[in-house]
């Protein structure tokens, strides 16, 4: 491997684990954060989702950014920005200074994140994609081991600021490095205009239908929703028929490009908030602190990174795709089981639960990954790139906010707390019944893509 492939793949890893250690550990910290600005169910969960909507709104544009000005600038652009943002919360006095700062963190992480992707895709040689990929991974999974057990420590001790104060650094190294070090760049549309009109549409139309959805049982939220895919019905028309688009729904002519990322988008949809149930349940159902909670939360990282990297190689010797079918075969199971979970439960069927998710996470993910950017020319890999990203952080986006829903729904305006825990677990149990159902699309739409394939192979 090239020295300029190592520091792409060291930056990557470094980024990879210093978001998803502030994802898990504020996930971790936000009873405390919520307890400190008296925040009822409703509000918690909003300010928790916030940077999974900003990232689903900014990822498409990103795309398009990335293609034009290049994948370098943009990488050390979204690292300022996600900087500004960790700072804001350092230093946040109010709920509503916080939110805002998630929002700063969400857009940050959609331009570097889109960057870091099509930068791998582009620099890296296609037969180390998957493993590469798979090294990045490792780093997310260990942004997710670090993070129950180190940020369980530092909001137990230090209060929840402190996770933020961590990653500081780590993003400053990265976007030094970057600028420093790696000395070349991927432009590859650079005489595309911008598409200013459709990124407008798309922006606005994401925002209205997820925060209306989160909301649907208020009049507000309902027409939110509705006023939100108007818009979005728009973009795509809009999008269809201009010459250079911001998104480009002609991609998804391609049947199998389609059906992937349509896998995707339902897989985490399906899986994403159990990542902040199980965490809930363990400090609201059982009663446990964050140091202990963070203690049981580490199960599943520790099985995805050691499961992840294995199946990106595997990926590239083998149609990765029926590695990601296999995967949502095994996150069924749980699925299933927790419909019936109640605050009695033992703590091992429910980490037993955990491990399975992990499990079939580990086998889905990097796999599907692969299938998706393999299956589109390398010219199209920013684009390709930003809409895989998008229709994944879209599925965990509406997971997170079905959590907010439903709870809504079963609860009404009482705060997440132990004295609730039986509405809580009442809610859970209709989440796991929604969640399993969109696991079964998943799975349907994996098939469809693996039996296009193998016709056109």
């Amino acid at each position: 491997m090239e020295k300029l492939e190592k520091y792409i793949l060291l930056v990557s890893f470094i980024t990879s684990f210093s978001t998803l250690f502030l994802l898990n550990a504020t996930a971790l910290a936000m009873p405390s954060i919520g307890n400190e600005y008296m925040m009822n169910n409703v509000t918690q969960n909003w300010a928790l989702t916030m940077v999974s909507i900003f990232i689903s709104a900014s990822t498409i544009p990103a795309g398009q950014i990335c293609s034009k000005y290049g994948c370098k600038k943009v990488f050390v652009i979204g690292c300022l920005i996600f900087l500004v943002g960790l700072i804001i919360s350092c230093i946040s006095i109010s709920p509503e200074m916080f939110v805002l700062s998630r929002a700063i963190q969400g857009i940050g992480y959609a331009l570097y994140l889109v960057a870091e992707t099509a930068i791998i895709v582009l620099a890296i040689d296609k037969n180390n994609r998957g493993k590469s990929l798979g090294m990045v991974i490792v780093g997310s999974y260990l942004g997710c081991i670090t993070a129950p057990l180190l940020g369980g420590y530092l909001i137990n001790n230090f209060g929840w600021r402190s996770v933020f104060y961590m990653i500081i650094p780590l993003v400053i190294f990265c976007g030094a490095v970057t600028l420093l070090k790696v000395k070349k760049e991927w432009i590859t549309n650079e005489n595309d205009k911008m598409d200013i009109v459709g990124g407008s549409l798309y922006v606005i139309g994401i925002i209205l239908f997820v925060y209306g959805f989160s909301d649907l049982l208020s009049i507000t939220g309902g027409v939110s929703a509705i006023l939100g895919i108007a818009i979005l019905i728009i973009f795509g028309i809009y999008e269809y028929r201009v010459k250079l688009p911001v998104f480009k729904i002609k991609l998804f002519k391609n049947k199998i490009f389609a059906a992937y990322n349509l896998t995707g988008f339902f897989c985490f949809f399906a899986i994403a908030v159990f990542d902040v149930i199980f965490n809930y349940y363990f400090q609201y159902a059982k009663g446990w602190d964050p140091q202990l909670t963070g203690l049981i939360l580490i199960v599943p990282p520790i099985i995805l990174a050691i499961i992840s990297p294995n199946s990106g190689r595997l990926s590239d010797k083998i149609h990765p795709q029926k590695l990601s079918t296999i995967g949502l075969g095994v996150i069924l199971v749980p699925l299933i089981g927790l419909i019936f979970l109640d605050v009695t439960t033992s703590v091992y069927a429910v980490i037993i639960a955990m491990a399975l998710i992990a499990v079939g996470t580990g086998l889905f993910s990097i796999p599907n990954t692969n299938a998706v950017m393999s299956s589109v020319p390398e010219e199209h890999a920013p684009y390709a790139s930003a809409t895989q990203i998008t229709l994944r952080s879209c599925g965990q986006t509406m997971s997170l906010s079905l959590l907010t829903l439903i709870c809504a729904f079963v609860m009404g305006t009482l705060p997440l707390s132990k004295e609730y825990a039986g509405l809580f677990v009442d809610s859970l149990n209709i989440i796991a019944i929604i969640c399993t159902v969109l696991c079964i699309i998943a799975i349907a739409f994996s098939i469809w893509g693996i039996k296009l394939s193998t016709r056109n192979s």
